[in-house]
C-alpha cells in the first residue's frame, strides 16, 4: 500500500480531523431546543418590538456551521417563521406584526445564515489544506507523524479489536547520506525503501516518514512472529542496493515494535512502547527488540546521561555554533540562531536528538538554558555580534526565577534585551497556556524579542498568534521542501505570511536549502531566511567570518 492509496483501516479514509462527526442527532435536538427557547424569550420579553428576537440568530449560526449551506437556510426559515405571523408584535397590547415586517426578518436571517455557511465553509477548507500538509511528507508523498497519530487515535473507535502491531525503523545511515549527497538524495533512499517494503507486504498495512530518518509500519499481526517477520523483510530490503546518483547505497536498520490492542491503547501510548524497543535496540547494538514491559525500568542509563551532562557543563564540553539569518529584502546578514553542540571528553560529537529530549524533560534544562544565554551574551558583547535568538524549553517558561530575571541576567552580561531573541515551540505554549501567556508577556515587557518556532506543525498554532505577545514567527522546512514543485505549497506558505504580516509579525523562513527556494520565499514576502543555502551551523570563528563577509 502506497502513501497515494487509502488509510490502513477502510474507516479511516472516511474520516478526518474536521469531519468525524458521531452525533449529529444530538446536533439536531440542541438547534431545536435553541429555536424553542429564543421562541419563550421573545415572547416573554414582550413581543419582537423588543431587542430579543435576535437572539434566533445563534441556533442560524450554529446551524452554519454544523449542517453548512441547507441548514443554515432551514434554520433561518424555521426562526423566522416562529417568531413570525403567530408571534405578537406587543403581547401586553395583543398587536401582531405586519406581513412585510416579519418576511423583512426572515430574509435577513437568510442573508446572516449565508453568509455564516459561506465563511465557515472557507474555514473548514482552508483547515483540511492545513490537515493535508501536516500529514503528508511533502518530499516523500509518504503519510507523516501527524497522519500516524491520527490513524491510531481513529483505531481506538474502530468496532475492529483485532490486534495491531507498529513498527518503528530508524535508518542508521540516512544521516550520512544526507552529510554527503544532501537532502535529496537522502529523501529518495527513504522513498524507495518504503515503497520495496510496502510492496512485499502481504498483510494490510501502511507505511509512515515518522522523522527525517524514520519510518513507522502500522499492520495487522496476531503474535510477536508476525512482527518479527515484517522486520526481517524490512531488514533485508534494506540490505538490497538503492542506487542514487550512480552510487550504489545499503541501508542498515535498527527498530523497534510493539503489538497491542487499539481499543484499549492511546497513540501516544502505542507509540512511545515501539520508541521504547527502538532506543533498547540501539542501546544493545540489535537490530530489532520487541517492547517488553521491563524496559520501562530502564532508567539508570537516562540518570547517567544526566550526570553526564552535568559534568559536560562544568567541563566546558559544551559548544554554541551560529546558523546566519539573512535579511531577505536586503540579502545582508541579519543575525544568527545559537544552537548548542556537545563535544564529549573523548572529542565526539554526540548528537542533539540524543541528550536534548531527556534534558529538556528534567530541571537540567535550566542550567543549560541559562549557559547558553550566557555564552550569547559574551559574544555578543565580545565580538559585536548582531542579534543571537536562543531556544527556551516548556520547563524554562514554567520557570519565574529564569524568565522574570531575564533583562537583568543579559544587561550585567554586557547586553541589551533587544540583542536576544527567545524561540519557544508551540508545545512549550501548550503545556500551560496561561503561564506560557504570563512568562512571554514579561519577556517583551523587559525588552526581548519572542518568537513562535516550527510554525505549523502543531494543530492549534493560529490561535496562539492572536493571544500572545509575539514579535515574529518561524515557518518550519516541512513547508519549504516543495515550494519548487507545488502551487499549493507555495499557495500555503504566502497565506501564513500574509497572516503573520497582518498580525505584524516578522517572519523567518527555516530550512531554505537551494536558490530557488530562496527566490520564490522572498518573492512572497518573508523577511528573512535561514538554512543550508545561506550556511549551515558553524562554531563563533567560522560565524564572525562569515558575519564581516556578508556586511
Amino acid at each position: 500500500m502506497n502513501s497515494s492509496g487509502s488509510s490502513y483501516n477502510s474507516e479511516l479514509s472516511s474520516l478526518t480531523p474536521a469531519s468525524n462527526i458521531r452525533t449529529p442527532g444530538l446536533r439536531f435536538i440542541a438547534i431545536g431546543c435553541l429555536l424553542a427557547v429564543a421562541t419563550a424569550l421573545v415572547y416573554i420579553t414582550g413581543g419582537t418590538s423588543y431587542a430579543y428576537p435576535y437572539v434566533a440568530l445563534l441556533p442560524v449560526l450554529l446551524s452554519a456551521s454544523w449542517f453548512g449551506l441547507l441548514g443554515a437556510v432551514v434554520c433561518a426559515i424555521a426562526g423566522g417563521v416562529l417568531i413570525g405571523p403567530w408571534m405578537p408584535l406587543n403581547v401586553s397590547e395583543g398587536t401582531f406584526q405586519t406581513t412585510d415586517n416579519w418576511l423583512a426578518r426572515i430574509a435577513f436571517f437568510v442573508v446572516i445564515g449565508v453568509f455564516s455557511a459561506a465563511l465557515f465553509q472557507r474555514l473548514r477548507k482552508a483547515n483540511q489544506r492545513h490537515f493535508k500538509a501536516l500529514e503528508l511528507d511533502q518530499r516523500t508523498g509518504l503519510y507523516s507523524q501527524a497522519a500516524l497519530i491520527r490513524d491510531l487515535e481513529l483505531l481506538r473507535g474502530s468496532p475492529d479489536d483485532s490486534s495491531r502491531a507498529i513498527l518503528l525503523i530508524r535508518m542508521q545511515d540516512l544521516w550520512e547520506i544526507l552529510q554527503s549527497l544532501g537532502a535529496d538524495a537522502a529523501d529518495q533512499v527513504v522513498k524507495e525503501v518504503a515503497s520495496r517494503i510496502s510492496k512485499n507486504l502481504a498483510i494490510p498495512h501502511q507505511v509512515y516518514r515518522f522523522s527525517k530518518s524514520e519510518l513507522a509500519l502500522l499492520f495487522s499481526a496476531k503474535s510477536p512472529e508476525d512482527i518479527d517477520s515484517v522486520f526481517e523483510i524490512s531488514q533485508r530490503i534494506g540490505e538490497e542496493e538503492t542506487t542514487v546518483n550512480g552510487i550504489a547505497l545499503r541501508i542498515q536498520m535498527a527498530a523497534g515494535g510493539y503489538v497491542f490492542d487499539p481499543s484499549d491503547e492511546k497513540g501516544e501510548t502505542i507509540i512511545n512502547r515501539a520508541r521504547t524497543g527502538l532506543s533498547v535496540a540501539m542501546e544493545s547494538n540489535a537490530s530489532y527488540r520487541l517492547y517488553d514491559p521491563s524496559f520501562d525500568q530502564r532508567t539508570a542509563d537516562r540518570v547517567k546521561l544526566i550526570a553526564k551532562v552535568r559534568d559536560g557543563l562544568a567541563n566546558q564540553e559544551f559548544e554554541l555554533f551560529h546558523q546566519p539569518k539573512i535579511c531577505l529584502r536586503t540579502g545582508k546578514h541579519a543575525g544568527s540562531e545559537a544552537l548548542l553542540r556537545w563535544f564529549n571528553r573523548d572529542g565526539n560529537w554526540v548528537m542533539p536528538g540524543l541528550f536534548m529530549p531527556k534534558v529538556e524533560a528534567t530541571t537540567l534544562i535550566n542550567p543549560v538554558t541559562r549557559f547558553v544565554v550566557s555564552q550569547a551574551c559574551q559574544r555578543i558583547h565580545s565580538e559585536q555580534l548582531m542579534p543571537v535568538s536562543v531556544n527556551f524549553a516548556v520547563k524554562n517558561l514554567m520557570d519565574p526565577a529564569l524568565i522574570n530575571n531575564l533583562g537583568k541576567t543579559v544587561s550585567s552580561l554586557g547586553c541589551s534585551p533587544e540583542s536576544l531573541e527567545i524561540e519557544v515551540t508551540e508545545s512549550a505554549l501548550i503545556q500551560d497556556p496561561s503561564q506560557a501567556r504570563i512568562a512571554v508577556a514579561s519577556l517583551r515587557d523587559q525588552g526581548f524579542k519572542v518568537s513562535l518556532d516550527d510554525f505549523g506543525t502543531g494543530y492549534s498554532s493560529f490561535q496562539y498568534l492572536t493571544q500572545l505577545p509575539l514579535t515574529g514567527l518561524k515557518i518550519d522546512r516541512a513547508f519549504v521542501t516543495d515550494l519548487e514543485h507545488s502551487d499549493d505549497a507555495r499557495t500555503i506558505m504566502e497565506s501564513m505570511i500574509s497572516m503573520a504580516h497582518a498580525l505584524k509579525l516578522e517572519v523567518t523562513v527555516e530550512g531554505i536549502e537551494t536558490l530557488e527556494q530562496h527566490r520564490i520565499v522572498t518573492r512572497l514576502g518573508a523577511d528573512f531566511g535561514q538554512g543550508f543555502f545561506y550556511c549551515k551551523p558553524v562554531p563563533l570563528a567560522e560565524y564572525v567570518s562569515f558575519s564581516y563577509g556578508s556586511q
